[in-house]
């Protein structure tokens, strides 16, 4: 159990709610269709979330072998300030802790549970609803591996060539969401939750994102090219940030007007003065404009604030987090109006 928790940890569980949440909104919006089997839910998510914190350490596998930046380099951001040169790449092979070798050895375990999961699943499907319904299965699952690879992995190296974000927004926006509801009802496509996923991809990419750009001299320093480089501009940056936090609400608007989708999914909208502010205050943050990053009660939880103010870490988590809460208060408001429009 040590080490269950040892890899864990440094495969970064407390982003599990990037992948977790997203997945419940998708196992919940297939209630109701035709084919769905509730106790597929349990290896689905597990097998989701198994699949996320695999793909995690892969990331840190890749990089690793890729070579990191130096100590000293990585000490004098830290110095500075820099949350990603705190957040050092396989520290625990660094330290000594494990070894090239068990940190393969983890990620052939999360994912060939993962795997495990799916393979419970695709079996099901095939029995119940044939062969299109299982291969519909089998190739989200094989289409979120070869993209999650291919994140930092070769040949692509896609995080290396500023697509990382939207690498990430694809896994856990349509492939996640579309993946999910394939393995609950055998249905391959559904239009309708292809337009939502779209929107699903855009908030959980804005958590990533936000961090590139409040961390985009630092990341130039340690080699990383982000979508924010890519773009170049502080307009082009802030206005990707604002397509990102308002596109999940038109998303809803089409399904609302064009497949019948209850007109009470926009209680969303409850989180609209999150993303107002998240785009605003990282405006000001990039222009080194005055703002008040503390939070309030409808910006959602935020952990220790006290303490992050301490360690420094308070003009980082502030836009993080908040990101981080628009993407689960979205899927949140979602579950709940699904859930009440299916009782009443």
């Amino acid at each position: 159990m040590k080490r269950f928790r040892f890899w864990m940890d440094n495969a970064r569980k407390i982003a599990l709610p990037q992948s977790a949440i997203p997945c419940l909104t998708a196992i919940v919006l297939s209630i109701g269709q035709d084919g769905f089997f509730w106790p597929l839910a349990i290896p689905v998510f597990l097998g989701v979330c198994a699949a996320h914190l695999g793909m995690n350490l892969a990331d840190d596998l890749f990089d690793y072998r890729k070579g990191l930046p130096n100590g000293e380099l990585r000490s004098s951001l830290a110095a500075e300030g820099s949350v990603r040169a705190r957040m050092e790449k396989c520290h625990y092979i660094l330290s000594g802790e494990a070894t090239e070798k068990d940190l393969v050895r983890a990620v052939a375990a999360f994912l060939g549970f993962a795997g495990a999961m799916g393979l419970t699943v695709l079996l099901y499907q095939y029995f119940a609803n044939g062969l299109q319904a299982a291969l519909a299965v089998a190739l989200y699952a094989l289409g979120g591996l070869l993209t999650g690879l291919q994140y930092s992995g070769a040949p692509l190296r896609l995080a290396y060539h500023g697509l990382g974000e939207v690498v990430i927004g694809l896994l856990f926006g349509p492939l996640n969401i579309m993946g999910v509801s394939a393995a609950m009802t055998g249905c391959a496509f559904r239009p309708d939750l292809f337009i939502f996923s779209i929107g699903i991809g855009c908030l959980v990419t804005n958590i990533v994102y936000v961090h590139s750009m409040m961390e985009f001299s630092a990341d130039r320093q340690l080699g990383k090219f982000t979508f924010a480089h890519l773009l170049k501009g502080k307009k082009r940056q802030t206005a990707f940030i604002a397509i990102f936090a308002f596109i999940p609400f038109i998303t809803l608007l089409v399904n609302i007007l064009a497949f019948g989708w209850s007109p009470f999914f926009l209680l969303t909208l409850v989180t609209l003065p999150m993303s107002i502010c998240l785009v605003n205050s990282t405006w000001k943050f990039i222009n080194g404009l005055p703002r008040n990053d503390t939070p309030k009660w409808w910006m959602g939880p935020m952990g220790d604030w006290d303490s992050y103010v301490k360690a420094g870490l308070d003009w980082f988590l502030f836009r993080w987090l908040l990101a981080r809460n628009i993407d689960s208060f979205y899927c949140l408001v979602v579950i709940a109006v699904a859930i009440a429009v299916l009782c009443f």
